[in-house]
This record gives structure tokens, sequence and C-alpha cells, in this order.
């Protein structure tokens, strides 16, 4: 993660990423990892950075088509990466989505994508440690419907990258 700071600030502080683009892809990470809390904040800095609610919903369901091509191929990748466990080594992946966004941008997506699912996995874990008669606003257990969820994604990401060749 430390080698990764220098470039999140750049997202954060510096023009690596617009603001739309990063919290798409935020959102978009979130519900991969179906952290409800994180969803929905980065959702309500969505729509202050200029996203537009159709575009979240598209993004909740992964139906990326209303998405521009810059945006849609970063969505895609992050997921992909995100639902792979960072794992890496998908070279037809890049591929395909490197006509839309520079080699900057694309370490740029990863390291946004990696430090929200952080996130994600740190609310999740505290979600599912807190006994259950006390409610932790906006996170969510993982369960068969996580899974369920989880998969109608993968197969959402399936199909877009389906799209992009």
């Amino acid at each position: 993660m430390s080698r990764r700071l220098p470039l999140l600030a750049g997202v954060y502080f510096g023009n690596l990423l617009d603001r739309p683009l990063r919290e798409r892809v935020m959102v978009a990470v979130s519900r991969s990892n179906a952290c409800a809390g994180c969803t929905a904040v980065h959702q309500r800095w969505a729509l202050r950075a200029g996203v537009t609610a159709a575009e979240l919903a598209a993004i909740g369901v992964g139906e990326l088509a209303v998405l521009d091509h810059r945006s849609r191929a970063a969505v895609v990748y992050a997921t992909a990466l995100a639902e792979s466990g960072f794992r890496g080594g998908d070279d037809e992946l890049v591929s395909l989505v490197q006509p839309h966004l520079t080699d900057g941008e694309l370490r740029a997506v990863e390291a946004v994508a990696r430090a929200i699912a952080l996130a994600n996995l740190t609310v999740n874990s505290i979600r599912a440690s807190v006994p259950r008669r006390v409610s932790v606003s906006g996170c969510t257990r993982r369960s068969d419907r996580t899974a369920a969820t989880r998969s109608r994604r993968g197969d959402a990401v399936e199909r877009e990258v389906e799209q992009l060749r």
C-alpha cells in the first residue's frame, strides 16, 4: 500500500483521475464487495461530483451502456480486479481497456479500487464482529444473498468485457 500512496495522492489532490470517474470506480467496487455503507457514502459523493442518478443505477445493476467509454472501461477494469482479489494477470482485459484509459489512469484506477476494497473489508469486518443487536449503519453481512449478488455482477462484468471486444 505504501508504494501506492503517492499515486493515491495524485488521484485525490492532482488530476490523475477526475472526481466523477473516481467516484464511479468507488461505487462499483463497493457494490462488488457488498459494502452498503461505503456504497451509500460514495453514491452521495458521486452525485456531488456530477455523476447522474441514472449512471449510479446502471452501475448498481451492471448495465454500463449509459456510461461513456472511459468510465465504462474504468468501472469494468476496477470491478474485475476486485472480484479476482487483485490477482492481476488478465492481459486480455488490460488490452481491452487500454484504448480508453492511459497507462497512468489504469494504475490510478487500480490504486483507487484497492483503497476502497480495503475500506470495504474493514467496514464489513467490523460489521461482522459487532453483535447483531448493535446496528452499524449501512453495513451488510456477507450471506448467500451477497454471493448471489456477486455472481450476477460477475456475469455483468463478463457482458461488459464482451462489449469492449
